[in-house]
């Protein structure tokens, strides 16, 4: 199913600061030059020693027992199956949803026309997941007891900490990092949808996180 988005993304800079010790030296009993030199390069190592490993802008967070999923108990109530047809179509669209955005939203709305579910029939459902406006298109394929439609997708909003948490079961690691907004609009079959970074054993390795052909979240190293 073809699923289309405009993705918006911001790439965060990461600015790495050093500060430098300047020894002056004056009077007859100061240390000569090359002592001066052996007792600051002495402080060096011993301040090199005992700093912490430099984690910079690293998002810390506990690593996950597995990668997120969406959960159908934090979606609205799904409706009866007695229920208007639209009201059936538009949650079965916000399930779809969640299913792409690896988390449920307790507050997901559908908002669908009045379908009847006759062969020939379409209809386009605006859902509203984490604040994202979606359009869910319906084409009815054959009705009667067994609706049988075909469904299209705008896009699907993908959180940043889900990215992040993503990533922490991939490397291992709770110190994680990726450069693009918190929640972002992502469709099947986009590649490189975010760049991000692990600290692992105090060494930086490189990610970058693609979308499958089904919505399916691939963290890759690269």
């Amino acid at each position: 199913m073809l699923i289309s988005a405009r993705r918006h993304r911001l790439a965060l800079g990461v600015a790495a600061t050093g500060a430098v010790l300047a020894l002056a030296a004056c009077g007859a009993d100061d240390p000569e030059p090359a002592e001066q030199e052996i007792a600051a390069a002495e402080d060096v190592e011993e301040e090199e020693e005992s700093a912490e490993p430099d984690n910079g802008d690293f998002r810390e967070g506990p690593v996950p027992d597995q990668a997120p999923e969406a959960d159908e108990a934090d979606l609205p109530p799904e409706p009866a199956s007695d229920a208007p047809l639209g009201e059936i179509l538009g949650w079965d669209g916000t399930e779809r949803v969640s299913s792409f955005a690896k988390v449920g939203d307790p507050d997901a709305t559908a908002d669908c026309p009045e379908i009847e579910g006759e062969e020939g029939e379409s209809a386009t459902c605006t859902i509203t997941y984490l604040g994202e406006e979606l359009e869910y298109s319906i084409n009815v394929q054959s009705g009667g007891f067994m609706l049988n439609y075909t469904w299209e997708l705008s896009g699907a909003p993908l959180q940043r900490d889900i990215v992040e948490d993503t990533l922490r079961v991939r490397a291992e690691t709770e110190q994680v990092r990726c450069d693009m907004d918190e929640v972002i609009l992502v469709a099947p079959g986009d590649d490189d949808v975010a760049s991000c970074e692990a600290l692992v054993d105090d060494t930086t390795r490189d990610y970058s996180v693609s979308i499958g052909d089904v919505g399916t979240l691939s963290v890759f190293q690269v």
